[in-house]
């Protein structure tokens, strides 16, 4: 495996793959999974069912206009050594918590964390920015059905990697990987606390040197922040990609569009964070008349950081 060969990989299987476009709703075979059904009952349960979604529900109907809309964009990608003392940076209660994975806890022996950024489409960004409050169609779609691509994404390099004679693991569709997405843990998660995760892709992605958070929490990487996130462990001893940043916000010129732009008001003027319940019930509200599909992405489109980073001039405290 080389970097040049992982590049087109991505590059590829973004453009070929049907999980990564709008099918017909309940065409045959339009919504099965076309690499990751080898992860079974771990892919399913971070794919679409916690929130109502099932199968017969994928795709647009043919009239919708909305058949053949690509989601992403060519995905990028950083690699991070596992050993890199950022992880454990990300294991401060400040940051995430003591329940954060290390590599290692994935991957014994783990040489590499690779982590990779699918920029939205154009036309996806674009849309959503029309309606302050209402997110555009195209973005729901792209959150929901497209998460299948992702997902799927992730499962592609680890199999790749796999078939070169490495070892590699997706944690996003992992048996082990917990996400908890309200207060009502389930048996057996109660140490992760609510809102929170033991492998946060985000922060992962700070260390590898794609990019940082914005002000609003959101991740701003060298393609913009309108995106998604998805990564890999794996034994692969590679070069690691050097930072451009020292900073959680160093793609982030504290301009505050992402807040201001925040209908909900869930984020904080005063530091960095964000009141996930206050989001929640937003999205809740904003998308009753997209039922069951759901998203904003409000902090993500119609910014400065939209398909680039910000290069801040220097900040005084």
């Amino acid at each position: 495996m080389t970097r040049e060969m992982l590049k087109t990989l991505l590059e590829d299987f973004s453009d070929d793959s049907p999980l990564n476009y709008i099918t017909i709703k309940d065409e045959p075979g339009a919504s099965q999974p076309d690499v990751a059904e080898a992860a079974g009952g771990s892919y399913a349960r971070n794919d679409l069912q916690p929130h109502g979604i099932t199968e017969n529900m994928l795709g647009a109907d043919e009239d919708s206009g909305l058949v053949g809309m690509r989601f992403y964009r060519h995905p990028i990608f950083a690699v991070a050594d596992a050993g890199d003392p950022g992880f454990k940076e990300i294991k401060r209660q400040s940051v995430v918590g003591e329940h954060h994975f290390m590599p290692e806890d994935w991957l014994p022996g783990a040489k590499s964390v690779i982590s990779v950024f699918l920029p939205f489409s154009y036309a996806t960004v674009e849309a959503n920015k029309k309606d302050p409050i209402v997110p555009a169609i195209e973005w729901v779609y792209t959150r929901v059905d497209g998460q299948r691509f992702l997902l799927a994404l992730g499962e592609k390099i680890r199999d790749a990697l796999i078939a070169e004679g490495y070892r590699a693991v997706t944690p996003y569709t992992e048996d082990r990987y917990i996400m908890q997405t309200s207060k009502e843990a389930e048996p057996g998660t109660e140490h992760v606390p609510p809102y929170s995760t033991n492998w946060s892709e985000r922060h992962v992605a700070v260390v590898t040197g794609l990019g940082t958070f914005g002000m609003s929490t959101n991740f701003i990487s060298k393609a913009g922040c309108a995106g998604r996130l998805v990564s890999v462990v794996t034994d692969w001893d590679i070069e690691p990609d050097a930072r451009d940043y020292d900073d959680w916000l160093g793609y982030c010129d504290r301009c505050g569009a992402c807040i201001r732009k925040c209908r909900g008001q869930a984020h904080y003027t005063d530091r960095h964070g964000k009141d996930h319940e206050k989001c929640a019930a937003f999205i809740r509200m904003a998308c009753e008349n997209l039922a069951p599909r759901y998203g904003c992405g409000k902090c993500q489109s119609g910014l400065p950081c939209d398909y680039q980073p910000m290069r801040p001039k220097r900040i005084e405290n």
